[in-house]
């Protein structure tokens, strides 16, 4: 779970210099990298006037949802049984170690209610659009405001992010400078690789700075990206949310059967958080700045998408089955074990 940006304790630095790190990160926009060239599954929708990516949250969501419900869980069955027992008792030492456990039920409470509310009963996902032609770029923010930036006035680099039990993570950071050009006044993620290296974060960034800056750079991202994100104006549907999750896994089957009872939940957590949440829709002001030629041969969306092959779409669903059987196979055992 990597939900730097997101809430309020995780929230990006700002109004303070630059760190000698993203100096030493920087990416040139002008400067094309030689590197292989990835989307990462990150394209909701492409054409020759803007191109609409995912945010940093959107692969990794339903973790948050399924860590949120364990924490709760414990606490939800010991609440209950520690006042029957209270009633039961009815003397002072009871009372007394009962309210010292619901304060402390209620703590655990208040912090999976946090780390549930992240994910759901909010957006769906939160769009991040680039404007070729007018050179600007509009990013929702998970308050629900949305920022506007000049492209060729944002300091890019890579930034760097920890994930508990798992270590470093990279993405590409937008910074928004101040007058002076030297202080970071406001900051999103342009673009995150899911449990991405640095190396996959640069070719990632080549892949944005070429459709903005490259000549030819809409046709080439338009040839390149053959799946977009079926989630333009629309929620995620139940196959596609199995797919996501499994997708960090496709290139090794084996391991991805082996790690389904654990991706398996995460997508259950998925459906909840995107079945609560709200589809984002851009005002009408910004709308007016996207318009899009009727007559555009590059435009492309999830409508246009490839077929899945079988390792890609329905092995996904296989091994989502199996690890969900194993799942409940294993809390029915816990129960009768615990009878």
């Amino acid at each position: 779970m990597d939900f730097t940006g997101q809430g309020r304790f995780t929230a990006y630095k700002v109004d303070r210099p630059l760190t000698e790190q993203e100096r030493a990160d920087r990416l040139d926009r002008k400067r094309k990298l030689n590197t292989q060239v990835r989307d990462e599954l990150s394209v909701i929708k492409i054409n020759s006037t803007y191109m609409e990516l995912v945010d940093r949250w959107y692969a990794p969501k339903g973790w948050s949802v399924i860590f949120a419900m364990m924490v709760a869980s414990p606490f939800l069955y010991a609440a209950p049984t520690f006042t029957l027992i209270a009633i039961g008792h009815n003397n002072l030492e009871s009372w007394a170690f009962l309210a010292f456990v619901l304060s402390f039920c209620f703590l655990f409470f208040w912090i999976a209610w946090y780390g549930f509310r992240l994910e759901a009963f909010r957006q769906t996902h939160y769009p991040i659009r680039l404007n070729r032609k007018k050179r600007k770029v509009h990013a929702y923010r998970p308050d629900g405001r949305i920022i506007e930036a000049d492209w060729d006035k944002l300091y890019f680099c890579v930034g760097e992010s920890i994930i508990p039990a798992y270590g470093k993570t990279y993405d590409v950071r937008a910074h928004v400078m101040g007058k002076d050009r030297k202080t970071v006044v406001d900051t999103f993620t342009l673009a995150y690789c899911y449990m991405g290296k640095k190396d996959k974060v640069r070719a990632l960034w080549e892949y944005i700075r070429r459709y903005m800056e490259e000549p030819d750079g809409v046709e080439q991202n338009w040839r390149y990206s053959d799946i977009c994100m079926p989630i333009d104006g629309r929620r995620e549907g139940f196959w596609f949310g199995i797919v996501r999750v499994f997708a960090q896994g496709s290139e090794k089957p084996i391991l991805l059967l082996f790690l389904s009872p654990v991706w398996s939940v995460v997508t259950l957590g998925r459906w909840i958080a995107m079945y609560t949440s709200k589809v984002p829709k851009w005002p009408a002001e910004i709308e007016a700045q996207y318009v899009i030629e009727p007559d555009d041969p590059c435009r492309r969306d999830w409508r246009n998408n490839v077929k899945f092959n079988f390792q890609e779409g329905v092995w996904p669903v296989i091994c989502f089955v199996v690890g969900l059987s194993v799942v409940v196979w294993g809390l029915s055992a816990l129960m009768s074990a615990m009878d």
